[in-house]
């Protein structure tokens, strides 16, 4: 198991005592314990800590902005970022504007349109990535799910 594996398991977790041997040790449904744990850090808590600005942009020119993705422009002293993150909510609300964290198509969309200007403009891409998947529902697939899967896949 990775370092940060464990630092990971050791910060969203308070059942297991930090320096314990059994932190190496859990179990499968441990995991999905830890994952599913509603206090546990989203994307946009690690883009706080870790960049000294951040302004998210919005939008796939195409259909609209689905909030399961957050893309946007950050900075870490004078090094300028482009940030793509799959977002998750905490409370239901915040779940149901973010779809649960399944991107649609047009999340994908605008994720390979950000990708596309960091080339342009010469940015590294940092993303962060924590999800269950692309939504299953009709509605995407009518809107081209696989193919927008596909591209940014590619």
């Amino acid at each position: 198991m990775a370092d940060t594996e464990k630092q990971a398991i050791q910060a969203n977790t308070e059942k297991k005592p930090k320096n314990s041997k059994s932190t190496q040790k859990i179990t499968a449904w441990e995991r999905v314990e830890i994952a599913r744990d509603p206090k546990r850090k989203t994307a946009l808590d690690y883009i706080e800590k870790i960049f000294d600005e951040f302004i998210e942009l919005h939008g796939d020119r195409n259909f609209k902005d689905d909030k399961a993705i957050v893309c946007g422009l950050a900075k870490i002293g004078k090094q300028n970022f482009t940030v793509i993150a799959e977002q998750k909510g905490r409370t239901t609300k915040e779940n149901i504007e973010r779809n649960f964290g399944m991107p649609n198509p047009e999340s994908y969309r605008k994720a390979i349109r950000f990708m596309k200007q960091a080339e342009k403009f010469g940015r590294p891409v940092i993303t962060f990535i924590d999800t269950k998947g692309a939504y299953p529902g009709i509605g995407a697939e009518e809107r081209g799910q696989r193919r927008s899967n596909c591209k940014i896949n590619v």
